[in-house]
């Protein structure tokens, strides 16, 4: 009896990355990842209920998001790349702490509970309602060289960081054409490792259909807004963003796999429209 339980305890540890037979979450937390989504462990009809009222906000707010371990304890969102950075640690036992790193993340607290393959496993306790509900965030490894890296990179971020004046129009048509493009490779990343996709994750005034993408009306609340220098600039870019659409409403809607492959298609087509 024991030489099974102890074989099967062997194929079970198996599934875990260890060096030495001893796990080594440190090392195998740092790095670039999505956020692909939480599974949930709900025990009772009162804890689905809860979860069910909050499960659209929780995986809008942190589902699809790219972040980095540092190897110098830093923690970042992409989306504040060029903000304050905050600070991971995690023990040997794996629990893990994130602190003063951005909403969802200014007092994170979790527990690494192993690796399948490139996706890493961080088990939460949240309280809803007064109730403990766990998660267990699946993490996607984005190795550096791939082409989904370059996502990590200052340089195609750049469109993120204000101006410290007011663009000219061909300075906005540029940040334009970094954002779609940005975006056209989130997008491709998107359509292949996840299932859904967030429109909360894309900075651009846009509805997302079957087979087609429509403009909103523009609106100083939005995210797009904040990447210019000020509201002027914005409603220009806006225009510029407009011009670019109607220009490719003659051209064939980009067809593919799925809809969001189908998006970042599209968004490649929008920037070069725009150039």
């Amino acid at each position: 009896m024991y030489k099974y339980l102890f074989f099967i305890f062997l194929l079970l540890s198996s599934c875990l990355s260890k060096k030495d037979d001893v796990l080594i979450p440190k090392e195998e937390i740092k790095g670039n990842w999505l956020i692909l989504y939480p599974q949930h462990i709900l025990k009772t009809d009162l804890q689905r209920k809860i979860y069910g009222r909050a499960q659209d906000s929780i995986v809008n707010f942190m589902g699809l998001k790219l972040v980095s371990f540092k190897n110098n304890g830093e923690f970042l969102q992409t989306d504040s790349l060029f903000g304050d950075h905050g600070k991971w640690t995690i023990s040997d036992t794996g629990s893990l702490k994130i602190t003063s790193a951005g909403k969802g993340f200014e007092n994170f607290a979790g527990v690494f509970t192993g690796i399948k393959n490139d996706t890493i496993l961080i088990e939460e306790l949240v309280a809803l309602e007064n109730q403990p509900i766990k998660l267990i965030w699946h993490l996607k490894k984005i190795l550096p060289g791939s082409e989904e890296g370059a996502l990590f990179k200052n340089e195609m971020n750049q469109w993120r960081q204000k101006s410290s004046r007011a663009e000219t129009e061909p300075e906005i048509k540029k940040r334009l054409v970094s954002m779609l493009e940005y975006y056209s490779l989130y997008f491709k990343m998107i359509s292949v490792e996840s299932i859904y996709f967030s429109p909360v994750r894309v900075f651009l005034p846009f509805s997302y259909y079957q087979h087609g993408i429509g403009l909103k009306e523009f609106n100083s609340q939005d995210y797009f807004t904040i990447c210019f220098f000020n509201i002027a600039n914005a409603k220009k870019g806006y225009e510029i963003l407009k011009d670019g659409f109607e220009k490719t409403k003659d051209e064939d809607f980009p067809s593919g796999e799925n809809y969001v492959i189908e998006y970042s298609k599209y968004f490649e087509m929008l920037a070069r429209a725009i150039e």
